[in-house]
Parts: C-alpha cells; structure tokens; sequence
C-alpha cells in the first residue's frame, strides 16, 4: 500500500506522475487514431479493388478475334 501524501511536495509528485500518465495516454491514443486512419484507407482501397473486380466478373470484356 502506497502511503498518502502528506507535503505540498509530495502532493506535487502525485500530480507530476498523473500529468505524466495522462499526456502518455493522449501520445497512445494519437498513435491509435493514426493507425486506424491507415486502416481505413486500406480497406476503402480494398473494397473498390474488390467492385471492381466484381464488375470485371459480371460483365467481362468480350473475346477479340485475330
């Protein structure tokens, strides 16, 4: 069990370690958010290659001659 803090300075600490805690968190979050960003662009990518594809299946382009 940690004790309670009893000065102005351990008050100070306490509050130095959750402001610490806290802008960690934020840098974790913003790293988050940015891969979910990549993530989403990738499966918008995906998802046009995949109707286009299905387009391609659907109407295939007719067999030329020589």
């Amino acid at each position: 069990m940690t004790k309670k803090p009893k000065t102005i300075k351990d008050w100070e600490k306490v509050c130095n370690n959750l402001n610490n805690v806290i802008h960690s968190q934020h840098a974790d979050i913003d790293n988050l958010e940015g891969q979910i960003g990549k993530l989403e662009e990738q499966l918008t990518m995906s998802v046009g290659v995949i109707k286009y594809l299905e387009l391609k299946i659907v109407r295939p382009n007719p067999v030329r001659g020589n």
